[in-house]
């Protein structure tokens, strides 16, 4: 049992979340800088228990829950979003209203919210590196107390069990409580300019070699980058590459609880030799300083040939007013070190309950969530240009005729899906495993020098923490 999470003070996790905000836009595409506040939702009016309210009569209409106000972030996938709540509204005349955030402030709403005698939000959007601490704090309510027959369908995704919280482990794990729900379904996918490979015979890469090699024939292409790595940050990138070698940076043992720092083994050294090759051979010549915006450009300008981004990068390649690649993108698994290592890192964002609310608003709440996790809401949901979250809406919009394409890439990556670190000092790890990598891309030190001083400083943060921590290997 890891006894250091299961005393963690209260006032400790908010000096945590603090440092979250500074490190988890990692992963996040921020949307525009306004914020629109929604009003606050209404509280049923009715206090009458259910022996004393009347019997509807045959010829009544169910009356609707209480509104509900969902904080979510601004993002690329908020426009899809909102049209599944204006659905929702319309089956169901349950009222939503949408309080829109920049990115950078949704922690903090969420932490207010949370904190307070009784939270403004029903509905918390949390973020794949914040949300361990709503969980191991018991500040989102485990679905069950909610609806003690909750059952979750099986095709929806856990991403590695992101919805899942283990108080006895404490870890997400796949015998933890169901605290989240999956709403947005962001993973890695693997692009490549689909036509310039059919031209020279090569078939969609399965292994980094094959990437390499198809690199190097592509690299001759008129103003053509052979492969572009993502550096700016470069740690969710990289641990696609190391979990493709079969590393991850930090590794549970489930069974005793111990922690080891894995980063500087053999799979750290083979992935970041290979990442950092592609990059520094083929690539840009600014390539220690390239982000996802940077990517996607190169890429709708006719200037890259294959890169890994995130999955909802693949609309704006087949957006004629943004692109010149239109039809000619391609996309499938991320490569391995061989054919069936492959590996895709989950980027989600979970939707929790607040513990502070009235159990009608909870009630409320998890309506709208069953509700949008059935299938036929994620299919509209994907239609409107959002991230699904169910394995059966993927493979059914596989044959999608405009968006079929990366959708059969994103349902044949599902089994691939590995998870990032979950732990409160997450944010500390990333800090050092960006500063070091980008030290490494920049040839200020070596690849073996960048991950030996990761090594020792993720170790520390660990140790300092109060896990325990098995001794780095010599």
């Amino acid at each position: 049992m890891n006894v250091h999470l299961m005393k963690k003070a209260q006032g400790g996790l908010f000096l945590t979340l603090s440092l979250l905000v500074v490190f988890s836009f990692l992963l996040a595409a921020c949307g525009p800088a306004a914020t629109t506040e929604a009003p606050a939702p209404t509280q049923a009016a009715t206090e009458e228990s259910p022996t004393e309210a009347a019997a509807p009569t045959a010829t009544e209409e169910p009356k609707p829950l209480p509104p509900i106000t969902i904080l979510i972030n601004e993002s690329p996938w908020l426009a899809g979003f909102e049209a599944l709540v204006n659905k929702y509204v319309e089956e169901t005349g349950n009222q939503v209203n949408l309080n829109r955030t920049p990115f950078p402030g949704m922690l903090e709403k969420s932490r207010n919210a949370v904190q307070a005698s009784e939270s403004e939000f029903d509905i918390l959007t949390l973020n794949e590196q914040w949300y361990m601490q709503f969980y191991a704090d018991g500040l989102v309510t485990p679905i069950k107390e909610i609806d003690p027959n909750f059952e979750l369908d099986p095709q929806v995704i856990e991403y590695e069990w992101a919805t899942r919280w283990d108080p006895e482990l404490g870890y997400s794990s796949e015998n933890g409580e169901i605290y989240g729900l999956p709403i947005n379904g962001n993973i890695m996918l693997f692009f490549y300019r689909k036509d310039l490979f059919e031209a020279r015979g090569l078939a969609a890469p399965q292994t980094w070699a094959d990437v390499e090699a198809a690199a190097e024939a592509l690299q001759d292409a008129p103003n053509m980058y052979g492969y572009v790595i993502r550096t700016n940050p470069p740690n969710w990138e990289f641990q696609g590459f190391l979990a493709g070698y079969g590393g991850k940076l930090i590794t549970l043992d489930e069974k005793t609880g111990e922690w080891e720092v894995t980063i500087n083994q053999e799979a750290g050294q083979k992935a970041l030799a290979t990442w950092l090759k592609l990059g520094t051979t083929y690539g840009p010549p600014n390539y220690a300083d390239i982000g996802q915006p940077d990517m996607a450009s190169l890429m709708m300008a006719g200037n890259a040939a294959q890169f890994v981004l995130v999955g909802a990068s693949a609309s704006d390649f087949d957006n004629a007013e943004k692109s010149f690649v239109v039809g000619n993108v391609g996309a499938t698994v991320l490569p391995g070190e061989m054919a069936g290592s492959n590996a895709t890192m989950s980027g989600i964002w979970v939707m929790g309950v607040p513990h502070n609310l009235p159990d009608e608003r909870k009630q409320a709440a998890l309506a709208f969530l069953n509700w949008a996790l059935t299938k036929d809401a994620q299919l509209f949901y994907a239609q409107a240009g959002a991230i699904p979250v169910r394995q059966d809406v993927y493979e059914e919009m596989s044959s999608d005729p405009t968006r079929g394409w990366w959708m059969k890439a994103m349902a044949d990556s599902t089994p691939f899906i590995h998870a990032q670190p979950r732990l409160a000092e997450t944010p500390q790890i990333i800090e050092v495993v960006d500063r070091r990598l980008k030290q490494a891309v920049a040839g200020e030190i070596t690849a073996e020098q960048a991950l030996a001083e990761a090594a020792k400083e993720i170790h520390k943060i660990l140790t300092d923490a109060g896990y325990k921590v098995k001794p780095l290997a010599e």
